[in-house]
């Protein structure tokens, strides 16, 4: 049996799993059987310290793959409020260790965290038929609000579809532990659009049923014994 964690980084986007399936709190996590996998479900707290963090608690409670998943910013003008973006590789916006590092690079490390191409190959058929939006997520400590920002990030990463504050750090995390990650991520509003702000406040009400589903999509998608 495949162990799974899925990990949120808000109250509002780890309600919206735990109403999904059958939970039950185990040794402080709760957890559930679905689809022949163990599900761990985990809060974070925002931001890239807290994801590795529960990234690392995921792994040693023998989670094989790790699920960061929530609301993300669309960085792209192909998306809109609502469309899910499934990452086929992450990185960092907001870093820079100098040459000849790539920007958005960790010393030493990969600049992009790849998917699985075993859950790649796995995800194709669903994707398809849900309209997920495959691409590139980048992610950095900070809410974009500011175009100019937004503009320096494209620049730098033209193919970015989302950003957020948690994926990269996942799969980093997972990268050092040898454990595979998704970045499943809803787009509550787009970075530069004239009502921004107002988007991202009056998602709130239609989240839960919009996370539930593309989660539930995902773990039928994964492999039984994976």
């Amino acid at each position: 049996m495949t162990t799974i964690a899925i990990i949120t980084a808000m109250d509002s986007e780890f309600n919206a799993i735990l109403s999904l399936y059958d939970f039950k709190e185990k040794d402080g996590v709760m957890t559930t059987n679905i689809y022949n996998h163990e599900i761990n479900l985990i809060k974070s707290g925002i931001g890239k310290v807290n994801a590795a963090i529960a990234t690392s608690k995921a792994i040693n409670n023998g989670a094989d793959i790790v699920i960061t998943t929530g609301l993300a910013g669309g960085i792209d003008d192909s998306l809109n409020q609502g469309d899910i973006v499934l990452a086929n590789k992450v990185c960092y916006h907001d870093v820079w260790c100098g040459k000849p590092n790539q920007k958005g690079q960790v010393q030493d490390f990969p600049l992009y965290y790849t998917l699985d191409e075993k859950l790649i190959h796995a995800f194709q058929d669903i994707a398809s038929k849900q309209g997920f939006k495959w691409g590139l997520t980048v992610t950095g400590d900070q809410f974009l609000t500011d175009v100019n920002r937004l503009k320096e990030i494209k620049s730098d990463f033209s193919d970015a579809l989302a950003v957020d504050m948690e994926s990269s750090s996942v799969a980093q995390t997972c990268y050092v532990n040898k454990k595979s990650f998704i970045s499943l991520r809803i787009i509550s509003d787009v970075v530069g659009k004239p009502n921004q702000v107002e988007q991202y406040n009056n998602f709130w009400q239609n989240m839960p049923k919009i996370a539930s589903s593309m989660v539930d999509d995902i773990l039928k998608a994964i492999p039984e014994n994976y």
